[in-house]
């Protein structure tokens, strides 16, 4: 019989296992799109061998769009201007494992080790991060049933595809909630996830704010009551003072540790391209010329506007030049399909976002959600717990900034990494509200895949439209992701 965190661990498993059959026999079965999106140059001279064919054939369809990019830089590094969108972590991670592994799998030409390599790598990361997400959830929800459900959710997450394809959505949701568990237990060293996740992703940058919020709550649940309740006291109000102090200092040294290796990628960036070059023999004749052929920048050829700037960060820059990301710059007609996929996850964190802020309202405007004292003495009935509070402000923050920046279509797994809010949500608005031994069935405790979700005998309303929308868009967003048609 498995418990709720060992249930967890198996289901993570299978649902990877199925995302990567469903890839598989969808890519057998259907031409490939002839997309017009970059495609990583291939060295000429690279054998091929039936293994090698094995490998593109078993897990081509994981290799599409972006994944493009990430196995380039894996293999190359950042050799275009364009790749600096992308950051180092997760392809550096391929790379260094790639080489360990080339000597075991010596049958095997380097592009197929690359690939093979950035499956597994994403197997492991996601299981983990559904373990640390069920512990993060049982934390701040306080209920087994409600964190066991929202994290079976999760890995039936609606961009499951992103999640096991050569992407970092896995990695990132990884050091993401294991940053955000660090957090509420106040974990000293919970900057070691934090700076990493700066590496994966942009909005990394935004998990600071838990810290931030938590630090900010220690000082005025204790510190500074203590210091005014001790004032007329010269020592005590000297050692409140220095503990305050002491306090500042250590969120500060957090924030500078989580944000440095973030300022060292800017410098590397800086100096690959923006320093001139008098050649790039260092890099393969068919790098170059793919570069030539498409007009890419090559590191050190050109400077670019973003080297001339106060603060020269390549990101936004590269963002707006090669995919025109900026300001409402989505807002097109012939984008409205984009919209309506991105609008199930938008109207869900949009509602239940707002829902929670109405509901907590007067504890916001109290600051009890710091934890006062005030708010100690006062216990108030609501649906959702207070403890969600800076999960729900970080998860409205990413949500408008899906909706007026980014490409509207990346909202899904934008989203679904970066945030458990939604599961949450769903976990709650799901029926079966007992406890685990008893909506989960006897049967399906001695089993390593099934789950109350997929063998209930009766669903209620919001059951349906939760199943129905993650299901979906498990099944659509594989099938049009694997043969590279529009699902990124």
């Amino acid at each position: 019989m498995y418990g709720p965190r060992k249930k967890v661990w198996w289901f993570a498993i299978t649902s990877r296992i199925i995302i990567i059959f469903l890839q598989f026999i969808f890519n057998s079965i259907c031409p490939d799109h002839d997309a017009d999106a970059f495609s990583s140059p291939r060295n000429p001279r690279e054998k091929h061998s039936i293994f090698d064919n094995a490998i593109t054939f078993l897990f081509g369809g994981l290799t599409r769009w972006d994944a493009q990019y990430f196995i380039h830089i894996a293999k190359y590094g950042f050799t275009y201007e364009n790749t600096l969108a992308f950051f180092p972590l997760y392809p550096m991670a391929i790379r260094c494992t790639a080489m360990l592994l080339r000597a075991i799998l010596f049958v095997l030409n380097d592009h197929s080790i690359i690939i093979l390599t950035a499956v597994v790598i994403n197997f492991i990361c996601f299981i983990k991060s559904a373990v640390i997400l069920f512990d993060l959830s049982l934390h701040v929800l306080k209920d087994v049933s409600l964190a066991y459900k929202a994290t079976i959710l999760y890995c039936l997450n609606p961009a499951s595809i992103f999640f096991t394809a050569a992407y970092s959505e896995s990695l990132f949701a990884l050091l993401t909630f294991r940053t955000m568990l660090a957090s509420v237990e106040n974990n000293y060293y919970v900057f070691l996830p934090l700076s990493l996740s700066t590496l994966v992703r942009s909005n990394g940058l935004t998990n600071l704010g838990f810290p931030a919020y938590n630090w900010m709550k220690s000082i005025m649940n204790t510190a500074i009551p203590n210091f005014i309740s001790e004032y007329k006291s010269k020592w005590s109000s000297i050692f409140d003072l220095r503990h305050i102090c002491l306090s500042i200092c250590q969120i500060g040294t957090i924030i500078i540790l989580s944000i440095l290796p973030f300022g060292l990628l800017q410098i590397y960036n800086y100096s690959k391209f923006c320093i001139p070059r008098a050649n790039t023999t260092d890099l393969p004749p068919y790098i170059v010329h793919y570069a030539i052929e498409n007009d890419l920048v090559l590191p050190g050829n050109f400077r670019s506007p973003w080297c001339d700037s106060a603060i020269p960060l390549a990101y936004s820059y590269v963002q707006e030049k090669y995919w025109n990301v900026g300001f409402l710059k989505y807002y097109q007609l012939k984008q409205i399909p984009q919209f309506l996929l991105a609008f199930p996850i938008l109207y869900i964190m949009l509602k239940f976002n707002i829902k929670f802020l109405r509901e907590h309202k007067s504890e916001i405007l109290g600051l009890s959600i710091f934890g006062t004292k005030e708010e100690k003495e006062k216990t108030v009935k609501s649906l959702y717990p207070l403890e969600m509070f800076p999960f729900v402000v970080h998860s409205l923050f990413l949500t408008c900034f899906c909706i007026f920046i980014v490409h509207i279509q990346i909202s899904t797994r934008l989203l679904v990494s970066a945030s458990p809010v939604i599961f949450w949500y769903c976990a709650f608005a799901l029926s079966y509200k007992t406890k685990f031994a008893e909506f989960e069935e006897s049967c399906n405790l001695d089993s390593k895949w099934k789950v109350f979700l997929l063998t209930q005998k009766t669903y209620s309303k919001p059951d349906i439209l939760i199943l129905g929308y993650f299901l979906s868009y498990i099944i659509v967003g594989t099938f049009m992701y694997s043969n590279f048609l529009p699902w990124t």
